[in-house]
């Protein structure tokens, strides 16, 4: 029992801090080539690892402080990706949902 606390926690507690270091990551602008890949690819795989933390913790059947953390966790996740790679763009000519 005293490795799956340790397992939740260390869940828990990756979850909480892997979207706000992302975060903090694509505020670092960086000259090299090399470096700025590194970055990409750090941000890539710490807002991953929020987001599939933050839905597993949203759908949880858990004390609703946990839910609190998996929206948080993959809110700022998604929002780090956003900023990082950039929205879906449109496609010139390509019509969404709205009727012209």
């Amino acid at each position: 029992m005293k490795s799956l606390a340790i397992l939740v926690a260390f869940l828990l507690i990756s979850s909480i801090v892997s979207g706000p270091i992302a975060l903090l990551l694509t505020r670092v602008k960086t000259n090299s080539r090399n470096l700025n890949v590194i970055r990409k690819i750090a941000v890539g795989l710490l807002a991953l690892w929020g987001t599939l933390c933050g839905v597993q913790f949203t759908l949880a059947h858990a004390p609703l402080v946990i839910h609190l953390i998996g929206i948080f966790s993959a809110g700022i996740s998604l929002y780090t990706v956003r900023i990082e790679f950039g929205a879906p763009r449109r496609f010139k000519g390509e019509k969404g949902l709205e009727e012209d």
